[in-house]
């Protein structure tokens, strides 16, 4: 009795367990035959739906990565901020969408804290954003676009809430603190018509730190009698200034039109629109001729 190889369809002997036309095994029957794509199949697209997962994980370490990268200017409060945002919201986004089963609401909380890294720290955080929003877009195509726990909705929403409102009270009793650690001193100032057109000098200063900061800059901005500014200039900066250390600070003027009066301000960083320090002084100009 015959048997044909049931992949090329070669005769064979009633014994034979392999194809000696195509070597096909003979003994392996149709099924077992199949299984092996299938599982190559399935181990693919296991891989595939642990995308959203994988970019939240990576999203946490890189925006740890970022916000230590982030250079001090921006302010130390502003980069943990960004960092614990980072981790919290993308453990809290990964929970909802494996163990709650909630892809919208993950989704959500994913887009949140992107959008809150960006915003305290910018293009330095720009990176773990982008792997926090393509975490959400992915969530949504591979898991769903349905919510089962509507009350979970409150979880993105306390946690921008929540951020804000640690964000208003820590800056309130940062700014008090900081305040009360600036001092600032033996104002000089020397304007003088130079004779050719042009005034020019000086506002300077002493300034004490009384505490610690990342960064402090003295400004000092010139006005004319309409409150128009007409010269801006960086008297002092220092990153990490020394604690109980008094600096010297020089705002130097160069215009063809005389200040009347000059703004000393403070701040503790390059994106700060509260000043530690304001102090208005007169100018009074004289002849340099």
């Amino acid at each position: 009795m015959v048997q044909y190889c049931r992949k090329c369809g070669k005769e064979l002997e009633d014994d034979a367990e392999f194809c000696d036309g195509c070597g096909f095994n003979l003994n392996e029957t149709p099924q077992k035959a199949k299984e092996e794509p299938v599982k190559n199949t399935e181990s693919k697209s296991e891989f595939v739906t642990k995308l959203p997962l994988i970019l939240a994980v990576v999203g946490i370490v890189v925006s740890i990565a970022e916000g230590l990268g982030t250079p001090m200017l921006m302010g130390w409060n502003n980069i943990l901020t960004a960092m614990a945002i980072g981790i919290i919201g993308g453990v809290i986004g990964i929970f909802l969408m494996e163990k709650m089963d909630e892809p919208l609401i993950a989704a959500v909380e994913f887009i949140a804290t992107g959008a809150l890294i960006y915003m305290f720290i910018g293009r330095f955080g720009e990176i773990s954003a982008v792997l926090f929003i393509i975490a959400a877009i992915l969530t949504l195509y591979f898991k769903g676009y349905y919510a089962h726990n509507k009350k979970l909705w409150a979880v993105p929403v306390l946690t921008v809430v929540l951020v804000f409102a640690l964000i208003i009270a820590g800056s309130a009793l940062y700014q008090v603190n900081a305040e009360n650690s600036i001092e600032v001193g033996n104002i000089t100032q020397d304007i003088k018509d130079d004779g050719y057109g042009y005034f020019t000098g000086s506002v300077s200063g002493d300034i004490y730190v009384g505490t610690g900061f990342d960064y402090l800059e003295v400004t000092v901005n010139f006005y004319d009698s309409q409150d128009k500014v007409l010269y801006s200039t960086i008297a002092w900066n220092e990153l990490n200034p020394d604690s109980g250390k008094t600096y010297n600070f020089d705002g130097s003027y160069f215009d063809q039109k005389a200040p009347v009066k000059a703004e000393i301000k403070v701040v503790d960083s390059a994106k700060s629109t509260t000043p530690l320090y304001t102090e208005n002084i007169t100018i009074a100009t004289g002849s340099g001729v």
